[in-house]
């Protein structure tokens, strides 16, 4: 009798265990942990590029005596134009989450060739207007500010834009004025606010490295040079030549990614 009892316990305790083993293959599997997120990681940035410059509101500004007496002339702008510049760049930013990211940047702007021509009336009469040709270079460093959003990943790419502001050291050099007279002004170094702003793509390379192209607008104020002394004539207006510089920027370049110290990041991709 008692090993009979014994048989029908254990039975009673192994149906048991078989329903509960069934009831948990029922539940739903528990949820996954969430996936770590990138942050707390610095990088470094290199970039070349092409600035397509762009000039605008050219002028030329007289002292309203001239030395020798007579009227300060009626000045009509012919044309002005400046040059292209290529572009070299560094800079150091903090990613601060997969969204997220700041940088500061500096980078020279080659030396771009400034031309203007200029008709004016002064010492010639009637239909024989004076003409005037201006030759300079100009050359800038610009130091940004920067913030950027990337809007997610697709594939290993990922779009973003950003806007920038900051400050732009240029040197206005070699201008000469060739014309009735001839004149030159003396170099001059001038300090501008500079803003930006732009968008690009991404392009993963490695979980910490990553191919950017980018476009960007990119205004550095107002350059006004120095007088311009006169050589041949005996009286001089000591005239500025002055206009707004603005750049459209196509830039590539690589931006290096650091991993934070202890605790491993996982390249910034999105899943959708």
């Amino acid at each position: 009798m008692a090993s009979l009892k014994a048989t029908l316990c254990a039975g009673v305790i192994a149906l048991g265990a078989a329903d509960l083993a069934q009831a948990a293959d029922l539940l739903p599997p528990p949820p996954p942990p969430p996936e770590p997120v990138a942050f707390g990681n610095w990088y470094i940035r290199g970039d070349v590029g092409v600035g397509i410059s762009n000039l605008s509101s050219p002028r030329s500004t007289l002292n309203p005596f001239n030395p020798a007496g007579g009227p300060a002339p009626v000045i009509a702008r012919v044309g002005t134009n400046i040059g292209d510049a290529a572009i070299a760049g560094v800079g150091f930013g903090y990613q601060f989450n997969n969204w997220i990211r700041f940088d500061a940047t500096g980078e020279y702007r080659t030396s771009a060739a400034y031309r203007a021509v200029n008709t004016y009336t002064a010492f010639c009469t009637g239909a024989n207007f004076c003409q005037d040709s201006y030759t300079a270079n100009v050359a800038s460093g610009v130091f940004l500010a920067n913030a950027y959003i990337d809007i997610g990943t697709w594939y290993g790419v990922t779009p973003f834009v950003g806007a920038g502001v900051g400050g732009a050291i240029h040197k206005f050099s070699g201008l000469t004025d060739i014309g009735l007279g001839s004149g030159f002004s003396s170099d001059r170094n001038i300090n501008t606010l500079a803003w930006a702003a732009m968008a690009g793509l991404d392009f993963n390379i490695t979980p910490n490295l990553k191919l950017e192209i980018s476009y960007r607008y990119l205004d550095m104020g107002k350059l006004t040079s120095g007088p311009i002394s006169c050589g041949a004539l005996g009286g001089c207006f000591f005239e500025r030549q002055s206009f707004n510089l603005a750049s459209n920027d196509v830039r590539i370049g690589f931006r290096y990614m650091f991993a934070d110290p202890g605790r491993p990041v996982p390249p910034l991709i999105a899943k959708y």
